[in-house]
């Protein structure tokens, strides 16, 4: 049936993954907002939302533009945008889903803006925290709230949050800096209504973070060596 080489996916295995780390998400009290870089297919988008996932995560503007296409709705792209081509994407998503983007500097901030113009309706902004891994995000709380502020003074910008990705063992160190930020921009009348950790690899840490509201696991619904030696799949659930 199948040329070689060729990647072939195990359905039965990727709909136990989906079930199973939905449990754990509803175990824990976070919402499932996995992130589609790893299967970037539509088709399995829906399976995870019909199991129960809140909405998705996206690295890109073109994931983004499949995914809403085929009908998602509740979708956060979670890396900086810039450029005005991709602010006039950005507007036109944004015109037909809720979408959430991440940010970490005062560059992307500035331009945001024009998306929410192209839309004619506010876009929800979180801040990005490196919270150990060092590959993006604000490194301080006091750099958190400084944005936090920026993102509520911009026009048709809405500061809804914080994005984490600690490490595996780094989370009471990424409590410390949350709960730092939180305080910060709740003594400028902010609130952060979306607190979201990351990782398929931090499946085993659901729910330690406390003030979480949802997780963003990827990798799980097909899993790999990493995974299974990170402790939280099998073999059998590769």
């Amino acid at each position: 049936e199948y040329g070689t080489p060729c990647a072939v996916i195990d359905m039965d295995r990727v709909e136990r993954n989906i079930a199973r780390i939905q449990a754990a998400c509803d175990a824990a009290g976070v919402a499932n907002r996995p992130h589609i870089k790893t299967h970037k297919s539509p088709v399995l988008a829906k399976l995870q939302i019909e199991a129960g996932a809140k909405g998705i995560t996206c690295q890109k503007l073109g994931e983004a533009e499949v995914m809403a296409d085929a009908g998602i709705d509740d979708i956060l792209v979670s890396y900086n945008l810039v450029g005005e081509e991709k602010m006039a994407r950005l507007g036109a998503l944004q015109a037909k889903a809720d979408m959430t983007v991440a940010a970490d500097n005062r560059i992307v901030i500035a331009g945001l803006p024009q998306a929410a113009a192209h839309s004619g309706r506010p876009l929800s902004v979180v801040v990005e925290c490196d919270t150990g891994r060092k590959r993006a995000g604000v490194e301080t709380p006091a750099e958190a709230i400084a944005l936090a502020r920026e993102i509520a003074a911009s026009k048709g910008l809405v500061f809804t949050g914080f994005m984490l990705y600690p490490t595996e063992t780094g989370w009471a160190e990424a409590q410390k800096f949350y709960d730092e930020a939180l305080a910060g921009v709740r003594a400028h009348g902010l609130e952060a209504a979306m607190v979201s950790t990351g990782g398929s690899p931090n499946l085993k840490n659901l729910g330690k973070l406390k003030g979480a509201t949802e997780h963003r696991p990827g990798t799980y619904i097909y899993n790999d060596r990493m995974q299974v030696g990170a402790d939280v799949a099998t073999w059998d659930d590769c």
